[in-house]
């Protein structure tokens, strides 16, 4: 009996041992950007929320930010150097996060104007599929947003980098390098926040470009032989009504916000390739909220219709966020 008490305990002091050195070397990695303070907050590995990422950064810039980019994955054709040129007098932080949520546009909202920033000018992207997937809350996020204990959130991201441990993840730990779609190392701008790229005059000027290489053609029309690209109804289809009590009253903060700050806003729904308009009783709600400040997108439509806008079936390609912006706000 001795003996197995005396092998148990060795066993449990290795494994101990080996927990405390995995835990040693996360928080020397730091992977999520939680223990320190950093030049720049870029999305690095697949794992990392980018609302997390970019709510840390706003914290840490001395800019007086009073323009916002507000969605999901979608925001990051429309850059916010692109409305620093457009509108005069803008400074515009790119506050996107990935398959955003209306509560994560609310809250991010509500921290802004504790924080005393100006919101003059703000884009929100809504988009059919996310938007307002189940109760619309914010979750996997900044503890400010969340309302999660801080050190509970620490110990989410702990969880969250160990619960699906591989060896890319032990590489990382490790300092050594990881390729593929664990490490896209997006470099964004480190005033606007703009997704990989840094903002530029040649930035800008290649911007909206519509031209298609003979290559990027031949992947679109292998994706729509193979069927990834698939075909849709002819005839307009809505989703089924997605918008709750709860996010209803989380729209109705957005839009008190926006009116406290005197805001131009711009609440567009997004062009899908799936071509779904919101059942008509959520774009009534939508309509009733935003009024004018509302633009419709969805659909069946010129943008929609062309595959080839649609690489990944998911995202479509900036130069439609750049024609939609263009045709929202005009030249004074």
């Amino acid at each position: 009996m001795k003996a197995f008490i005396t092998r148990l305990a060795f066993f449990l002091s290795f494994i101990l041992f080996f927990v405390a050195v995995l835990t040693i070397m996360y928080w020397k990695r730091d992977v999520y950007l939680d223990f320190g303070h950093y030049e720049n907050y870029s999305w690095k590995y697949h794992f990392q929320p980018l609302g997390d990422l970019s709510t840390k950064k706003l914290l840490q810039s001395d800019s007086r930010y009073n323009s916002f980019i507000f969605g999901s994955s979608r925001t990051t054709g429309l850059y916010a150097c692109y409305l620093q040129k457009k509108i005069p007098g803008t400074r515009c932080f790119h506050y996107g996060n990935w398959n955003e949520t209306i509560g994560g546009i609310s809250s991010k909202i509500s921290l802004l104007d504790a924080r005393g920033y100006a919101l003059d000018n703000v884009v929100i992207y809504l988009d059919t599929d996310f938007t307002f997937a189940g109760d619309g809350a914010c979750t996997y996020d900044h503890y400010l947003l969340t309302g999660v204990n801080r050190y509970h959130y620490y110990y989410n991201h702990y969880l969250d980098f160990f619960s699906r441990f591989n060896s890319d993840k032990m590489n990382i730990l490790a300092g050594r390098p990881v390729q593929g779609e664990i490490f896209p190392n997006w470099h964004s701008d480190k005033i606007t926040n703009d997704g990989n790229h840094t903002c530029s005059d040649t930035i800008l000027l290649h911007y909206g470009a519509s031209v298609m290489s003979p290559d990027f053609l031949r992947q679109i029309d292998s994706l729509q032989k193979t069927g990834f690209l698939y075909q849709r109804p002819a005839i307009q289809q809505f989703s089924k009504n997605q918008i709750s009590m709860k996010e209803a009253a989380m729209l109705m903060d957005i839009k008190r916000l926006l009116q406290k700050h005197h805001s131009k806003y711009y609440i567009v729904i997004t062009p899908l390739y799936d071509q779904l308009k919101f059942a008509r009783d959520d774009q009534k709600l939508l309509e009733h909220i935003f009024g004018d400040g509302l633009y419709d997108f969805s659909g069946i439509n010129r943008y929609t219709a062309n595959p080839y806008n649609y690489p990944d079936r998911k995202h479509f390609l900036p130069w439609v966020s750049k024609d939609i912006i263009d045709s929202l706000i005009r030249p004074n």
